[in-house]
């Protein structure tokens, strides 16, 4: 067992199927973009391809880089290809540094599909935080919501007080006088 998101697409209802292909061929083209930026800006992410053109890399796989990867995350190039097995997907990241990506891609797909996929996570709302930002930071969306699904942590530390420094470990952004 490791830190898991899981997810499942709905079969559309019928005369549905070719709406939920529009959204999700834009939440596919969304993921794409966030993908290639974060690349640009950050490397770490290995086995990368995602299309914007339907037929081009047949979806979408990234993982982490050397020793920051775990499992690849990887998504279908159709709607129709999600939901056709009744397929339970799942990405164990072990909570690696690409898992913020990972979780910004699970975001973006409920943003455009709604009620049409369930998310859930071994993770806390907590642990969605930088994915959550990064979907915020790129597409500008200061609306965008963590599904209920993930629970909320009461043992988390407050964010707004705290980060993590190069090591991954909390410090507080708190003045030393205070």
């Amino acid at each position: 067992m490791g830190y898991t998101h899981y997810w499942s697409f709905k079969k559309p209802k019928r005369g549905e199927v070719r709406a939920a292909e529009k959204k999700y061929a834009a939440a596919i083209k969304d993921c794409a973009t966030l993908i290639r930026s974060y690349y640009i800006a950050n490397g770490e992410l290995s086995g990368y391809s995602a299309h914007t053109k339907p037929g081009r890399y047949l979806g979408i796989l990234f993982n982490g880089k050397g020793d920051l990867a775990h499992e690849d995350f990887s998504l279908r190039e159709t709607y129709k290809e999600c939901y056709s097995d009744d397929a339970f997907n799942f990405c164990k990241t072990a909570r690696k540094p690409y898992d913020e990506v990972v979780v910004a891609c699970l975001l973006i797909l409920k943003r455009h599909l709604g009620d049409l996929i369930e998310i859930s996570s071994d993770g806390y709302l907590d642990d969605w935080y930088d994915g959550r930002e990064l979907v915020r930071r790129y597409f500008k969306d200061k609306t965008l919501q963590v599904p209920a699904s993930i629970g909320v942590n009461k043992y988390a530390v407050d964010r707004k007080s705290t980060r993590l420094n190069s090591s991954h470990e909390w410090i507080s952004r708190m003045p030393s006088s205070a």
